[in-house]
């Protein structure tokens, strides 16, 4: 008899239900096969600091070299008393190592709070207070966080990977010489694998439950989306997405670079790493991916090797897919719409998006209404919703059908599906929120974001629900406005926001990062910039009611192509500029 699918041994409590199982049947099947490549530290400072340096050595590491490690490390956790139904805080780099540790939670039953390396002392202390983990696996860089946040000092075992000047509960690197190998824990469906958090653009950060169940259900809806061919090389930029990788069994290069701290040089050791590695597929962010079409773009250079390149965590324009193609036109660009609670939701080609009609190839100066972000995954439910701010309940059909809007017409979209998770972590009140459980006993999320289904069943979307402008009695989405002001050749970052007003309710305020600091301190030039914004805003029917050009605009921490705009809002006001 066929063993169920992994995650979906039901109602049982099985070894089929762990996640293990995915690097298991790996190490079965192609022990010898490449798992991970990986640029070391010495590797990369030789590579920084040597002007002639054209390549980057990277160390290989096999699907039977990184299960020998999760086994061993988890014999060693069960040595300190690690057991199923622990919960383990991970805060460590985009690493090889970091998924051994991860994964030997996670046999062992152990939940993991993967927290991104950009958090800081402050997201880590709440995140600490909220789940009371037993366990922490971080640097030393992670442990002085915890200086002034008691629920970081209390936690009891602290487990130091790297360098360390001082004694801690263990050490990674002598727990992976442990004799002994661990053995999988059987689970149910939805014991919890792993906790991630959003990134608290709309307030505070939620912490996503995400059950062994939703992990593998995730894999598969990922998999239909972007199927992997056995010769492919996948670098992926997302840490949380190289799970899907080790599950997918593709052979995977870790990026050399720092994904929490931005430099100028990440396009050109991408770069490196495409042509030198022979790298055939890729996971990129926006800012990431826009940031390799303009180097390849300025220095002349093609990636013919690409196969296909997936881009995800924020909308993405036609004029970056465009560029794109110029530099990869062999290339399949798939750019993913999804969140932290739902990925994917929906997908779309560039070569889709490019051959779709815009409003554009009538007058460049015009602007489509949205992002096509294309049709939703199989097997996802959708609606879309009245404008609430509040929570919404629902216990009749009748409330349903009062709460949507007309098809074509604007609304928050919600979806449901096994691979849509469906509870955050100790926070009640994040569901309430976030969430809507029917009278069906379907649990909704609520994604925040607002669009409209066209006639051909294609998702736009317009804007965020909580950056939604009401001005005077008529609701203004920033995404189109955004783009109009990113097409000006002299902008590095602008936003359309708005700020409370007496007459209007709301008043609309452009803000422009311009690429030169220096043209802030011209008058001249900033009054003739902002009178041609004004003249192409009114010519897309967007009412301006405030230009200003600013040094800089806050982006999201996790993908650089997000703007913060609560933030942005509280420096111009302390600024007096609103």
């Amino acid at each position: 008899m066929a063993l169920p699918r992994i995650g979906y041994d039901v109602g049982k409590v099985s070894l089929r239900n762990n996640c293990f199982c995915f690097l298991q049947e790996h190490v079965d099947q192609h022990p010898e096969r490449v798992c991970m490549k990986w640029v070391n530290t010495r590797s990369k400072l030789w590579f920084d600091y040597n002007p002639f340096a054209r390549t980057l050595t990277h160390d290989t590491f096999t699907y039977k070299d990184v299960y020998d490690w999760v086994v061993h490390v988890a014999a060693g956790y069960q040595k300190l008393g690690i057991q199923k139904g622990d919960l383990a805080l991970v805060y460590l780099p985009m690493i090889p190592w970091m998924y051994a540790g991860m994964f030997g939670f996670q046999m062992l039953g152990a939940t993991c709070i993967f927290l991104d390396s950009f958090a800081r002392a402050e997201h880590l202390g709440y995140v600490a207070k909220l789940c009371k983990p037993k366990v922490w696996l971080s640097g030393e860089r992670g442990f002085a966080m915890a200086a002034g946040h008691p629920d970081l000092e209390a936690i009891p075992i602290k487990i130091n990977m790297g360098p360390c000047t001082r004694t801690w509960t263990a050490r990674f690197e002598d727990l992976l010489k442990t004799p002994e190998a661990a053995e999988p824990v059987p689970l149910e469906q939805e014991h919890t694998a792993l906790i991630t958090f959003t990134t608290g653009s709309s307030g505070t950060p939620k912490g996503a439950d995400r059950s062994h169940r939703f992990l593998a259900a995730q894999h598969y809806a990922i998999d239909a989306c972007l199927p992997y061919l056995e010769t492919d090389l996948d670098l992926p930029v997302f840490p949380i997405f190289s799970l899907n990788n080790l599950a997918a069994g593709v052979p995977t290069v870790l990026p050399a670079i720092n994904v929490a701290e931005p430099a100028d040089t990440d396009a050109y050791v991408l770069y490196t790493q495409i042509k030198g590695e022979g790298i055939t597929t890729m996971t990129l962010n926006p800012s990431l991916l826009n940031g390799l079409n303009k180097y390849c773009l300025e220095k002349g250079l093609t990636l013919p090797g690409l196969r296909r390149v997936a881009v995800g965590g924020a909308a993405v324009s036609r004029d970056v897919v465009a560029d794109f193609a110029k530099i990869a036109p062999q290339a399949e660009l798939v750019v993913m719409y999804g969140s932290t609670e739902a990925e994917p939701m929906c997908h779309i080609t560039g070569r889709e998006m490019l051959a779709q009609r815009s409003v554009t190839e009538d007058d460049p100066e015009l602007v489509d209404a949205g992002v096509n972000v294309g049709h939703f995954a199989e097997g996802l439910q959708y609606k879309f919703i009245k404008l609430v701010r509040g929570p919404v309940e629902v216990s009749s059909d009748q409330q349903w059908a009062e709460l949507e809007v007309p098809r074509g017409s604007v609304g928050e979209l919600l979806v449901a599906g096994e691979h849509v998770c469906r509870a955050y972590y100790n926070d009640p009140e994040a569901f309430r929120k976030s969430k809507v459980r029917d009278h069906h006993g379907i649990v909704w999320h609520r994604t925040g974001d607002l669009g409209r289904l066209d006639e051909k069943g294609q998702v736009w979307i317009v804007g965020r629900l909580h950056n939604v402008i009401e001005r005077a009695g008529e609701y203004l989405f920033p995404v189109q406005p955004e783009v109009i002001l990113k097409r000006q050749p002299y902008t590095r970052l602008a936003a359309f926001l708005g700020v409370p007003d007496p007459q209007l309710g709301e008043k609309t305020v452009c803000v422009i990062a311009p690429k030169d600091p220096a043209d802030l301190g011209n008058a001249r030039l900033c009054a003739e910039r902002e009178a041609e914004i004004r003249r192409i805003m009114a010519k897309n029917k967007i009412p301006v009611d405030q230009v200003i050009f600013y040094p800089d605009i806050p982006m999201d921490l996790r993908h650089r192509s997000k703007v913060e705009y609560a933030v942005l809002r509280d420096h111009l006001k302390k600024a007096g500029l609103v």
